[in-house]
């Protein structure tokens, strides 16, 4: 047995569980506690399950194996370690002592958590790891203020390859630029001539390349749009190195990808950064190479996080004839969905809008591109669940997401029935969901569809919010309406579109400012979420998506145990006003001070206050003020790990 002690622990556990169960309860089973002997009969168990908060403040964690056996004081958990022990009972019934007293071949690692704070480990619900190891490699742009200073790193990178080798690299925002137009493949030709050029935007929706890189993938002037994508052209209808969408691919197929050592290599090194930031798990979107990578990972016995994955596209009919089932496969590697694109993204000014985005360079009447229509949406749905195979459908734009909302209302009686055939639940995701029109809100919740949203978004995208029309009233990174609504929301950060630190998310959640901490750039203070709010929606919510919500995402007896030690508490601040905050769903006098009721976040029914009645419209969500507000999410942004436990082993240590 393993002892966690002396910390503060946050367990975000329910306060009550459950009446009604999930409808397939063998695939997601909580653990019998009544079973587990170092629970059943404890006298103090009632401390420690989910239908009654402790009396004292928890500072302890008690695992076996990769279980959690009890949370409480350091006293009580001793005494259940003991009464598990051989040596124990030989004393005890001898009239023997307590745990309390050393006793001789009582086998417990104890680890001093030095006072810091448990936290349950946070699930990135939606990541690219394939294209974020890459990203460490590969040359960054993100930092760039102009297209003259992008060249400039290119042709430095450029500078240190052989020749005729690709230069690869993203980050580019024309937004952020000096001058935030877009750019062409001229300057490149003329400074990196002898080399392929592919460099992705931030969103990774649009490639910029050069004449070269063209050339190579066998794409000229007469080359027609692919459906769903597009080469941009000039007046006179010349390719200007401008690839968006789905005609990325015609491209991106030419760039030489790392050797599957080489890729093991990359991803274990992104694993670590991503279990030193707090993350136990994640969902995985970058499809079949990274289920390969993965794989091998685990095969080289080096997996050390758990790990959701989810299809692309045109891999569907390879997992129905491999027989691909989402909720399939063990504690580590999971069998997930399938990902549809619906539109492109805000930046790169193909989010699929029921208003026309401002003309930029020409052009006119641009609502974003549809990748595929509603009906081409529903087909590809409809064939992947019935092959119990659930979907994720990316959605940006208002226009996008009211078609994929009809798409999911279409699909009821398909899933239904797919949820019998298969004997489990199929819970279908929209990825993003950034601008909702105010009408479709609820439908989330009528129709039972997760929204898959990433807080960093919204603070990303404050210099792009003027290309959305005011006049649409759209419901804009919208976490609380859809909570209220009933929703269930997942937490990720779409990295490397995003960094993947969770702690940054949490700051973005609480302040929809920029990541500096500068207050005027707030975006609708009013949707604000409180930290224990968002970090259930990076704990609880993702576990809830992948069907796994009695074993994960918050921390009691029978649960995986998987936390972290931070030094930072998200649950306590300096002019935290304890009354708002018990209204919000705080106890602000003990470890309970933990957000919102978990019924609002597991059975995705509302149980959170009007918000007008907490904090007004100013968003303070029980601060005294603006200032303590953002003291304490600064605090919470730049959080640092001391420990990640995944499976009950120690998998980080700072």
């Amino acid at each position: 047995m393993r002892l966690f002690s002396n910390a503060v622990v946050r367990t975000f556990a329910p306060a009550a569980r459950p009446d009604s169960a999930d409808p397939h309860p063998d695939d997601a089973a909580r653990p019998d506690e009544s079973t587990h002997p170092a629970t059943a009969g404890h006298p103090d168990n009632a401390a420690h399950s989910d239908d009654t908060r402790p009396s004292v403040a928890p500072d302890a964690i008690l695992v076996d194996g990769e279980t959690i056996v009890a949370v409480g004081t350091r006293a009580e958990l001793l005494d259940i370690a003991a009464a598990e022990s051989s040596t124990t009972a030989a004393l005890a019934s001898a009239g023997g002592v307590g745990a309390t007293t050393v006793i001789p071949g009582l086998e417990i690692d104890e680890i001093d958590c030095g006072g810091q704070v448990i936290l349950p480990g946070f699930v990135d619900g939606h990541m690219h790891s394939i294209m974020y190891a890459d990203s460490l490699t590969d040359l960054d742009l993100s930092q760039t203020k102009s297209l003259a200073e992008a060249v400039a790193a290119i042709r430095e990178r450029a500078d240190s390859l052989p020749v005729g080798s690709w230069v690869v690299g993203s980050g580019w925002d024309l937004n952020k630029w000096d001058d935030p137009s877009y750019p062409d493949k001229a300057l490149l030709d003329t400074e990196v001539p002898d080399h392929p050029v592919a460099m992705w935007s931030l969103d990774l929706h649009t490639l910029w390349v050069n004449a070269h890189a063209l050339e190579i993938a066998g794409i000229d002037s007469t080359t027609q749009d692919p459906s769903g994508g597009s080469f941009v052209r000039d007046g006179e209808g010349q390719l200007t190195g401008l690839v968006r969408e789905d005609a990325t691919d015609l491209v991106a197929r030419f760039i030489p990808e790392p050797s599957r050592e080489e890729q093991v290599e990359r991803l274990a090194v992104t694993q670590k950064l991503f279990l030193s930031q707090g993350l136990t798990g994640i969902h995985d979107f970058d499809g079949i190479a990274a289920t390969l990578g993965w794989n091998d990972l685990r095969e080289a016995d080096r997996q050390d996080m758990r790990v959701t994955l989810y299809l692309r596209g045109p891999e569907l009919p390879w997992a129905i004839e491999t027989g691909w089932h989402t909720g399939d496969g063990d504690d580590w590697l999971q069998c997930g969905g399938l990902k549809l694109f619906s539109d492109g993204a805000l930046g790169s000014h193909t989010s699929h809008m029921s208003s026309p985005f401002p003309e930029t360079d020409g052009d006119t009447e641009n609502f974003g591109i549809a990748q595929m229509t509603e009906d081409e949406l529903f087909d590809q749905a409809r064939i992947a669940t019935e092959a119990g195979i659930s979907v994720a459908v990316h959605a940006i734009g208002d226009q996008a997401n009211h078609h994929v909302l009809g798409v999911f209302e279409r699909l009821r009686e398909t899933t239904r029935a797919a949820e019998e055939r298969f004997g489990r639940t199929m819970r279908h995701r929209v990825e993003h969901a950034q601008f909702i029109q105010p009408g479709d809100v609820a439908r989330f919740a009528e129709y039972g569809v997760v929204a898959s949203m990433q807080p960093r978004h919204c603070i990303s995208d404050l210099h792009l919010l003027h290309l959305v029309d005011e006049s649409a009233q759209l419901a804009a990174y919208a976490w609380p309406d859809l909570l209220d609504a009933g929703a269930h929301v997942v937490f990720g950060s779409d990295g490397p579109v995003e960094p993947a630190n969770p702690f940054a998310a949490i700051y973005a959640a609480m302040t929809r400012a920029n990541i500096s901490g500068d207050a005027s750039t707030s975006f609708q203070p009013a949707r604000r979420l409180s930290a224990p709010e968002a970090i259930r929606l990076h704990t609880q919510g993702p576990a809830f998506a992948a069907g796994l919500e009695a074993r994960r995402g918050y921390l009691a007896p029978g649960m995986d145990a998987d936390f972290i030690v931070v030094d930072t508490d998200p649950c306590a601040a300096d002019g935290l006003n304890a009354d708002s905050c018990r209204a919000d769903g705080f106890n602000a006098d003990s470890c309970a001070a933990e957000g919102v009721s978990a019924e609002a976040t597991v059975q995705g029914t509302s149980t959170r206050p009007d918000r007008a009645e907490v904090d007004g419209t100013d968003g303070l969500l029980g601060y005294d003020s603006e200032e303590a507000l953002f003291a304490h999410a600064e605090a919470i942004r730049d959080t640092r790990v001391a420990l990640t436990v995944v499976g009950g082993e120690i998998k980080y240590e700072a």
